[in-house]
């Protein structure tokens, strides 16, 4: 994967998707609600044909429907979405290149985030009155 010519390939991939023939590739069009909709309607079924009918035996099909009803939902959140293509890219880049310390430099950048200096906070908050006792 980390051979010259994979990366090479990867980067050309990259380059071809958002600047086909050299040129800006254009937005694409925000759908409207109706079609977001409608296609929600449509992908939750094919949902629950991809799922092998083993596992359906194994675990029951109703947790079997309910989990997949419960992962189809948190997939609807563009901001959660986000943030995990953002952890899976900082596991991957962590995994694949250790030799550059990612991890370090993941914990410096993130440790000046405004919304990581709530977080201790409301964490030493929380853990201020049971340290009391």
């Amino acid at each position: 994967m980390t051979s010259p010519e994979q990366v090479a390939d990867s980067v050309k991939r990259f380059r071809d998707t958002f600047w086909p023939n050299g040129i800006l590739a254009e937005t694409i069009p925000c759908r409207d609600k109706a079609i977001r909709m409608r296609t929600r309607i449509a992908g939750k079924p094919k949902l629950f044909v991809i799922m092998p009918d083993e596992l359906k035996h194994i675990i029951g099909a109703e947790t079997t429907r309910k989990g997949i009803l419960r992962g189809f939902e948190m997939f609807q959140h563009n901001q959660l979405n986000r943030r995990m293509v953002y952890v899976f890219l900082e596991g991957f880049l962590e995994t694949l290149f250790p030799q550059y310390k990612f991890r370090e430099l993941f914990n410096k950048l993130h440790s000046r985030s405004k919304q990581m200096q709530k977080s201790k906070q409301k964490l030493q908050s929380t853990q201020a009155p049971s340290l009391q006792k």
